[in-house]
């Protein structure tokens, strides 16, 4: 090959060169210049030539291959914060769920709901993985092997087309998935708020149920054909009389006198064996100075204490059944024969102060009323029945009916609740049952039946 010749080559393949490189987006003054030096310098070898496109074409080849990678780690990156913001909202309304116990089957159903949501989640996580697997993959094979550039560049351009759609496809089932969970949030969220109304609508049905509406009265007299209406002006006495007893009842009678002066108010004992006499005594005096009437009401047994303070009221009533028991006060001393002396002096004086009176509306003497105790039992513990009771004046009037008209609200404790002295009883050595009843205040006595010394202090 003579020299012109060799010139005309040159210059052919440096203008097919600047032609590739244009295509492929390499600045072409650069390379129009190595062509240009190339002309000029014919003497160089064809194998530098060769040697320099080589590289530039590797250069593209790996600025096009990490561009390709960047985008496609952003879009993994977007799909994981869009995968991480669905599995929240499934975690969120799973959580909602569970605080709905009563509604079982409902909660199935939601249950169910968000483990296919779950399910569909996991395989499309599985999927995005396989497909990001294969994308690294193809990527260090494609860096470890030596093909083509050309034909390896298109076949990543079309896998990562390939990929992309199958991202787009992927994209849009969770949207649906998505759009089909929020579908069920919604139905599930109206169920809730139906079954919740209903539950709102049946407890306050269950509370008007449990409650008596409608105007109380009041009568002057309440008692009618031998039937006694007690209204909501009501105290209980029941069990032993000791300290705190007199404060229960003298301060809801004073209560009561607040509201009304003349309404009736009712002191009910259903069963009380007495007790001390300096509380018995607040409840008597306060009983009488009450400007609203007392009504005192027995419905089983009222004994010592209970008895006088039944006896002693202005208004008395009790069931035929119903027994009452007076007897003389016992008591315990201790120290020396003086001190004995003035106790049984002091115990002398309450007794008088007590019974007196019960004497007095019988129409006896304190020393008959004595020996009568003794007449009708041979310990002194004179009791009767309701009926018996009115004729000896212990009690004003015997009731067939007692009707509690102040019971407003439907009871909630159940009957095989252990009295509260029961659940205070203990069991000495010998295997006896007892109460410990409090100890007594100065000058103070108890006043109480107790023919068994079950109660002790």
């Amino acid at each position: 090959m003579n020299r012109p010749t060799f010139r005309l080559s040159l210059a052919c393949l440096g203008l097919a060169a600047v032609s590739g490189l244009a295509l492929l987006g390499a600045p072409a003054p650069m390379f129009a210049q190595d062509v240009a030096e190339a002309t000029a310098a014919p003497d160089k070898p064809a194998k530098v030539e060769d040697s320099h496109l080589q590289s530039m074409k590797d250069e593209l080849q790996r600025l096009t291959t990490e561009y390709q990678l960047m985008q496609q780690r952003q879009k993994n990156a977007m799909l994981g914060t869009e995968l991480q913001k669905q599995e929240l909202a499934i975690v969120s309304g799973l959580a909602q769920a569970k605080l709905e116990e009563e509604l079982a089957t409902l909660k199935a159903q939601a249950a169910r709901l968000q483990a296919e949501a779950a399910l569909r989640k996991a395989q499309q996580d599985a999927a995005l993985a396989d497909a990001q697997s294969a994308i690294e993959a193809r990527t260090v094979e494609s860096r470890l092997q030596g093909l083509d550039a050309e034909e390896k560049l298109q076949a990543v351009k079309l896998e990562s087309q390939r990929l992309a759609a199958e991202n787009q496809v992927m994209q849009e089932q969770v949207k649906r998935a998505q759009m089909q969970a929020s579908l069920a949030r919604e139905e599930y969220d109206r169920e809730m708020a139906k079954l919740k109304g209903a539950l709102d609508l049946r407890r306050s049905r269950d509370e008007v149920e449990d409650r008596v509406f409608g105007p109380l009265d009041y009568p002057d007299n309440p008692l009618v054909n031998g039937v006694l209406s007690i209204s909501d002006r009501r105290i209980p006495l029941n069990g032993t009389i000791s300290g705190g007893t007199a404060d229960f009842v003298c301060d809801r009678i004073d209560f009561f006198n607040n509201q009304s002066t003349t309404k009736p108010i009712f002191v009910v004992i259903d069963n009380s064996p007495g007790g001390s006499v300096m509380e018995g005594y607040r409840i008597v005096k306060c009983i009488e100075s009450s400007p609203a009437p007392v009504h005192v009401v027995v419905k089983s047994f009222a004994a010592s204490m209970a008895a006088v303070i039944t006896t002693l009221a202005p208004h008395s009533y009790c069931y035929p059944n119903a027994i009452i028991l007076h007897h003389q006060m016992s008591s315990s001393m201790r120290g020396n024969l003086t001190q004995q002396a003035e106790q049984l002096q002091n115990s002398m004086e309450w007794a008088k102060r007590l019974a007196d009176p019960v004497a007095q509306k019988m129409g006896l003497t304190y020393e008959q009323l004595v020996e009568q105790m003794y007449v009708h039992n041979s310990d002194g513990d004179w009791q009767e029945f309701g009926n018996k009771a009115v004729e000896l004046k212990w009690v004003d009037h015997v009731v067939s009916e007692v009707r509690e008209e102040g019971l407003r609200a439907r009871p909630t404790g159940s009957r095989t609740t252990l009295p509260g002295w029961m659940e205070a009883m203990k069991v000495d050595e010998k295997g006896r049952a007892y109460v410990q009843l409090p100890p007594l205040q100065p000058f103070d006595h108890y006043f109480i039946y107790d023919p068994y010394e079950f109660y002790r202090w």
